[in-house]
């Protein structure tokens, strides 16, 4: 099974997963350019039960999307890299 790193720049909040993620995407919304800096976000999104290991400290972030779902960020409070967003 294949396993996958996450980390923000500085390397203090990072993640695993384990497997194939259930999808790959960009997004050009708004609320994601504000949050990448660039014209487009990427995601791969990984079922919740394929997230092995969070590491390190995380600031939160939440908002409501377009259709009324409140999204939670996870950033690194020292680098400010969103790492994972659930």
């Amino acid at each position: 099974m294949t396993a996958r790193q996450a980390s923000c720049c500085c390397g203090q909040l990072r993640l695993t997963t384990a497997g194939e993620p259930a999808r790959v995407s960009i997004c050009h919304c708004l609320e994601c350019q504000r949050r990448t800096g660039s014209v487009f976000g990427t995601q791969a999104r990984f079922p919740r039960e394929q997230v092995t290991a969070i590491e390190g400290r995380a600031t939160r972030y939440e908002r409501v999307g377009d259709e009324g779902n409140t999204i939670t960020f996870h950033f690194c409070p020292a680098c400010g890299s969103t790492v994972y967003w659930c």
